[in-house]
C-alpha cells in the first residue's frame, strides 16, 4: 500500500523520482480539498521513463513528471503519497527489464 508522506524526510534518497497528480483520489479522504501526488523513488533513468510512462497511460493521473531532486511539498495544497516498488508493481518495470 502506499504511505502518505508529510515530510521529505520520509522520502527515500534515490537517483530522481516520478510524480503524478491522481485524479482519482484527489478531492476526498485524507484529501479532501487537495490535490494527491504520488511520488515514485527511481533507481535510474530507465526505471523513471517505465514508471512515466506507465502513468501517461493511465487515465486518472496527470501532470507526470520526473524530477532529479527531491521534491518538495506544499503541505497546503497537496497530499503525498510514496508508491515504492513492493506497493506499486506494475508501475514499475521488472527487474530483467532495466
Amino acid at each position: 500500500m502506499s504511505q502518505l508522506i508529510t515530510s521529505t524526510t520520509e522520502i527515500p534518497e534515490s537517483f530522481c523520482y516520478v510524480l503524478s497528480n491522481d485524479k482519482f483520489m484527489s478531492g476526498w479522504g485524507y484529501s479532501k480539498g487537495k490535490i494527491n501526488t504520488l511520488i515514485f523513488p527511481c533507481d535510474n533513468s530507465a526505471e523513471a521513463q517505465t514508471v512515466m510512462d506507465n502513468a501517461e497511460r493511465r487515465g486518472d493521473q496527470r501532470r507526470v513528471r520526473i524530477c532529479y531532486n527531491k521534491p518538495r511539498l506544499h503541505n497546503d495544497t497537496h497530499t503525498y503519497s510514496l508508491a515504492t516498488r513492493e506497493w506499486a508493481t506494475a508501475w514499475y518495470p521488472r527487474k530483467e527489464e532495466v
